[in-house]
């Protein structure tokens, strides 16, 4: 009975999920095609059609976790949203986002450093610091509040990896992402004190520049 309520509940889950993926495309074509140049007007108008009608066939105690999760999935499945919401509270560190893959500019060597060094941190949009452990195909997010994320990694050529996400107890990460979801990373130069890279998700023709610190 027990293995059986497992079964029920994680096809539940799935369901709901594919949903709320489902109704984050909706939304990206709307946003896609909303003829509006004021953010502010634009993101209300995307909430008012289409947030809280979708929201409004569930009842009160339920649209809080929805609304959340179509939130984070909509940033995940839509780069248009990610841009609007840059665009209305630029992140501390830029970000920037290029529809052309670009080529590693690394050295062998650089990458064999980049390999041995277990540990890194990164910034958030807020500006907070997030360290990285990165170790025989494990990969930790430990956050500024004492959440963290699980993943698991491996290397698909010589500058690239993949990401594979297991579980989260961080409330951005958790509804960000779902068990399984992937992420391409690739190592494009090594500066002074940080790593140029990219993050790709698979089926989006957007690579994101970042920098990933090292001590």
């Amino acid at each position: 009975m027990i293995i059986l309520l497992i079964g029920i509940s994680n096809i539940t889950f799935s369901q709901t999920m594919t949903e709320i993926d489902s109704v984050s495309y909706v939304m990206c074509d709307f946003l896609k095609n909303l003829e509006i140049k004021n953010d502010t007007l634009k993101i209300n108008s995307l909430y008012e059609k289409q947030l809280y009608p979708y929201l409004g066939k569930f009842e009160q105690s339920q649209t809080q976790k929805i609304g959340q999760q179509v939130y984070y999935r909509l940033q995940k499945n839509c780069v248009e949203f990610r841009n609007l919401l840059d665009r209305l509270e630029p992140p501390k560190e830029t970000v920037t986002r290029i529809t052309k893959k670009p080529k590693p500019e690394i050295s062998k060597k650089q990458l064999k450093e980049f390999k041995n060094q277990k540990e890194f941190y990164y910034f958030e949009v807020a500006g907070d610091t997030t360290r990285v452990k990165m170790e025989k195909g494990k990969w930790t997010d430990s956050f500024s509040n004492n959440t963290f994320s699980n993943l698991t990694y491996n290397w698909i050529n010589e500058t690239e990896f993949e990401l594979i996400f297991l579980e989260s107890n961080n409330e951005t990460r958790s509804n960000f992402s779902v068990k399984g979801d992937k992420y391409i990373y690739q190592i494009l130069s090594k500066e002074n004190g940080y790593y140029e890279m990219t993050v790709n998700i698979p089926g989006q023709e957007t690579f994101e520049k970042f920098k990933m610190y090292y001590e």
